[in-house]
Parts: structure tokens; C-alpha cells; sequence
């Protein structure tokens, strides 16, 4: 299929999504284009299918040599953006958290028109079988988990009851309520499997469709365009490029691809353009402009026997708890403190739980630009994390609660030890594969039944700059710059796309996601969310697919 009525640009969570519900018309070409490797229903590896995150650890489903600094400053470090078919739903935590009707009514007042919280919640009763949804062609396979309080480790069960006697209630259902308060963690998961997006969109009857074609292992080049027209793509498979056209192209690739790939067709602030030797086509300062994210400190606990996850459960994220800082002119439901029962899934895991304090609704805005005009030359991504003073004084406030809890009496006697982990992927620094994979298993297994002085040498070598917070005898409280230090982004960057007025000079698309000032050109993903919501990103750039595919489907026809 070299001519197709759209070419989707990423296979991830909004791109399979589109790929399934626009090819329900037969009528229409599909053409899904995947850089990453294809995950067909009868041969789902077995690190994706699994409910703990292993596919997070398996390097070959997330783009090489992609950096970003996280605060001003500081060095660039890796960061991690996932290339493989169901994109993040296929390496992410399965947190399937919807945020606040605030988050999308904000949207709505930022200009996303036909966005605000009523007009999106149709579609998460889809995507998540929940009943009362108005909308035709019934929900995806996308159920919902959330495990009872007898799978909990104990001490989880603790930490329920000490954010209780704060003051903080359980709720059944977080995604009913706007309310502070702790409750059990929705996961996508199904029939005890991860349930990715191309899991549940991407199944064998959709793909078996005549007008669908899936092409994985494949990367956008460029965007081709014809004055201030797109008329297809270039891409590069196995070291050969050829031209693919179509109607209409609709970028899927995430908030930092496809801001580059604008960019490289000139799309973008013209200045900055002209300076790398490309010719600017529409001169959209916004394009790599808003860049959010999610912070986060993690707390690390060695348990008890019989503190962990029972029957050695494999389950990562337990439970959690909304939180409002309180702080003037920031939203209410702006922390989120998450608790995991293990850390690995080698057999030392179940002995290490983790203790997540995060700040959910960030004032921080970073940016991304091209360092070259060359397409395997990944793009300068710079977060500024806690560059607004606001950020930084609520994300020690989260870090100062999780502590809190932590040293209640019932939760300390879960454990032996509480330690401050530095910024580091947490799950990585527990996790190896292959062969140093089993040695550092059985390394730490040994060292966590050892005695008490040496375990706490051994961890703390491993986990420097992080330190030791308590134990049964110490406590040493945190200072604010040892929070601060350990803060690190989460794998949901949004914004660099932004929906929003014509003219507003920050928005890139209109409410119906098509880039303005270029015909047949739209976006789909995180990176037009006008601001991040105050919820892992998975289900929301679900929800945005869903609702864009009925704005093609049924809409006004493209520009």
C-alpha cells in the first residue's frame, strides 16, 4: 500500500488506537507505521505480557541515544521513550489513572474547545468498559484491575490505615471521585496479562481488515510536503528509503517526536529554523515549546518476612494516594504518593518494597529543539523540572508526607530499613538481564538476609548519592535540597503540540488536532495535551485517540 487514505506515524497508544478505528470504514486506506518492533496477538513476548514491568528493562523497545536534561543546569542524562508496537502501554507501570475534570476543564479554558471534562469522559467509559458509555461500537478489551486489599503487602495495608488516621478515607473507584484519599491502584491488566494498547486495539480480526496495513520496524524520515501541503512521508526500513503517499498524515509519534518531525519540515519557530539551514513553512513558535512533566522521589523499604506481596505475588503498583498541597494559586489533587510491592522480579524483589512521592500538577515548562537537521541526530530536550519555585516547594512537601507515613509506628515495624534512592530509574538500578542480571540476584538476596550492619553498608554503597532515612533504631530527617536532589521525571512528557487558539502563539493544533497553517496534517498524542493532567498518561492519550478518530470519522473533513 503506497497511496493510502491516512498514514499514521507510531504505532504507540494513541497510534494503534487510530489504526483500529479508522480502518473500521472500510472504505478507507490505513497505513500504521511503526519504528519499533510488532507485537502480532499470537507472539506477544512474554517481558510485555507480563503484569510486573520486565519490558521496562529490555533496552531494544526504546529509542537509542535520547537525553534530555532535567533541570536547569544540569547535564543531559538518558531518558527513556518507548519504540515498539503499543508504544508506553506496552512498557509503563499500568497505572490507568483518567486525572480530574479540572485538568481537561483547564484544557477547554486554554482554548482546547470540545475538550473539557464532559465532553472527554464518554470516551474513558469506553476505553475502559465501564458502563453508561453513549458512544457506538461498544468498549475494547481494556478492563480494569485493582487488586483487593488481601493481595496487598502488609505494608501497604499499614500505610492505608496510618493516611486514615490523617484524616484521608479510601476511595473504591479513584477515577469517580475528585476527593483526596488513598485507594487501590487501577492497572491495566487483563486475564492476568498486560493489557497494551495494541493488545486490545491491534487484535487479530483488526488486523486480518484488508484496508490495514502495519508496517513495523520502519522510521519516519521526513514529513513531504508540497508548498503548505503534506502529501505522504519518507521512510527508511532496513537501510533502504522509498516515499509513501496518503490524503492525510496524522503524527502519533509522541511528545518528542513529532514535534521533530515538524520541525525538520520546517514547521516551527522560523528563526531557529533558518539558523540550521531549513526552510521555514509555517512559522509556529509553539512547536517544542511547553514541555511538562511529572517529578517524583522514591523511597525504598527492605520488609519483614511476611511484609511483602503474598504468595509471591508479581504485582509492581498496589495502591495510592491523591493529595492536595494546599498551597495558594495550586490545584487541589496536585501529589500523588503510589506504593509498589517489589522491585524486581527475581526472587530478592518480594523483599524490597517502593514508596513513590510525587508532584502531579507542575507549573514547570521546558523545551525541545533541533540540534541538527539531520534525522538520526536525536533532538536537545531540556525539562527544567522545579524551575517554578512552586513545583519544588510541593514536591518536598509530597517527599515530607511519604516520610510521614513511612515512620508510623505500624508501617516501620513492615520494615527494616528506609532508604532515599537518588534519581535514577529505580526500577533499572534493581534490574539487570542475562547473566549480571542472576549474579546481582543472588548478590542481593545474600546481602538482604545478612546482618544488619552489613546489609546497610552494602545497600548504601549501591544506592548513593541516596541514603538511609530510618531503621529501627534512627531516624534522620530529610532536608529539602536531599528531596530535591533525588527528584526525577516520569516517562509522560505532554505539551509540545499544544492544542489551542489560532492565535495563541504557543498552540500548534486546533481543537480537531489539525496543525495549523498545513493541510492534511494532524497530530494525535501527549504532546497537544495543553497541560499535563494530574494522571499517568497512558489512559488520557488513549481517551485523546479515541475522540480524535470520531473527529475524522464524523467531523468536518481535514483542511
Amino acid at each position: 500500500m503506497n497511496q493510502a487514505d491516512f498514514i499514521i506515524v507510531g504505532g504507540g497508544s494513541a497510534g494503534a488506537v487510530l489504526a483500529s478505528r479508522l480502518s473500521e470504514d472500510s472504505a478507507r486506506r490505513i497505513l500504521l507505521i511503526e519504528a519499533g518492533a510488532d507485537t502480532p496477538p499470537e507472539s506477544v513476548p512474554a517481558d510485555i505480557r507480563d503484569v510486573f514491568p520486565s519490558s521496562f528493562f529490555n533496552r531494544t523497545y526504546f529509542w537509542p541515544n535520547l537525553y534530555a536534561s532535567m533541570t536547569d543546569g544540569a547535564a543531559a542524562r538518558p531518558f527513556s521513550q518507548a519504540r515498539v508496537m503499543g508504544g508506553g502501554s506496552s512498557v509503563m507501570g499500568m497505572w490507568a489513572l483518567r486525572g480530574l475534570p479540572s485538568d481537561y476543564d483547564g484544557w477547554a479554558q486554554a482554548g482546547a474547545r470540545g475538550w473539557a471534562w464532559s465532553d472527554v469522559l464518554p470516551y474513558f467509559y469506553r476505553i475502559n468498559n465501564v458502563a453508561g458509555s453513549n458512544i457506538e461500537n461498544g468498549a475494547t478489551c481494556r478492563a480494569i484491575r485493582r487488586l483487593g486489599r488481601d493481595e496487598w503487602p502488609r505494608f501497604v495495608r499499614e500505610m492505608e490505615r496510618a493516611a486514615a488516621a490523617r484524616g484521608l478515607p479510601f476511595h473504591d473507584d479513584i477515577n469517580e471521585v475528585s476527593a483526596d484519599g488513598f485507594f487501590a491502584m487501577p492497572l491495566n491488566q487483563e486475564s492476568g496479562e498486560r493489557a497494551t494498547s495494541a493488545r486490545c486495539y491491534l487484535t487479530a480480526a483488526v488486523r486480518r481488515r484488508t484496508n490495514l496495513k502495519i508496517l513495523p520496524e520502519t522510521r519516519v524520515i521526513k514529513l513531504t510536503l508540497d508548498a503548505n501541503r503534506v502529501s505522504g512521508v519518507e521512510v527508511e526500513h532496513a537501510g533502504q528509503r522509498r516515499m509513501l503517499s496518503a490524503h492525510e498524515v496524522i503524527l502519533s509519534a509522541g511528545a518528542i517526536h513529532s514535534p521533530t518531525l515538524l520541525l525538520r519540515a520546517g514547521i516551527g519557530p522560523a528563526a531557529a529554523l533558518v539558523r540550521l539551514g531549513i526552510t521555514p513553512v509555517a512559522d509556529r513558535v509553539g512547536v517544542g515549546q511547553n514541555l511538562q512533566n511529572h517529578v517524583f522521589v522514591h523511597f525504598a523499604l527492605t520488609l519483614n518476612p511476611g511484609s511483602g506481596l503474598p504468595n509471591n505475588g508479581r504485582h509492581y503498583a498496589v495502591a495510592g494516594l491523591r493529595l492536595s498541597s494546599g498551597q495558594a494559586d495550586c490545584p487541589s489533587g496536585d501529589l500523588l504518593l503510589c506504593a509498589m510491592g517489589r522491585v524486581s522480579a527475581r526472587p530478592f524483589g518480594l523483599r524490597v518494597g517502593m514508596v513513590a512521592a510525587a508532584l502531579y500538577a507542575p507549573y514547570s515548562r521546558g523545551e525541545l529543539h533541533l540540534s541538527s537537521p539531520d534525522p538520526h541526530q536525536s533532538p536537545q530536550i531540556s525539562f527544567r523540572l522545579l524551575s517554578d519555585e512552586r513545583d519544588a516547594t510541593r514536591l518536598v512537601a509530597a517527599g515530607r508526607f511519604a516520610e510521614t507515613l513511612l515512620l508510623d509506628p505500624a508501617v516501620k515495624n513492615c520494615c527494616r530499613e528506609v532508604f532515599l534512592l537518588p534519581q535514577d530509574p529505580p526500577l533499572r538500578r534493581f534490574n539487570d538481564r542475562g547473566i549480571v542480571g542472576r549474579a546481582k540476584s543472588l548478590l542481593a538476596s545474600a546481602v538482604i538476609e545478612g546482618p544488619a550492619l552489613v546489609r546497610r553498608w552494602a545497600i548504601a554503597r549501591t544506592i548513593k548519592p541516596g541514603r538511609l532515612l530510618t531503621d529501627r533504631d534512627h531516624h534522620v530527617p530529610l532536608s529539602a535540597p536531599e528531596i530535591l536532589s533525588a527528584a526525577a521525571p516520569m516517562f509522560h512528557p505532554v505539551g509540545t503540540c499544544a492544542i489551542g487558539r489560532e492565535d495563541d502563539p504557543l498552540a500548534v493544533v486546533d481543537s480537531e488536532c489539525r496543525v495549523y497553517g498545513i493541510q492534511n496534517l494532524r497530530i494525535v498524542d501527549a504532546s497537544i495535551m495543553p497541560r499535563i493532567p494530574s494522571a499517568n498518561t497512558n489512559v488520557p492519550t488513549i481517551m485523546l485517540a479515541e475522540r480524535a478518530a470520531d473527529l475524522i470519522r464524523h467531523g468536518r473533513r481535514p483542511n
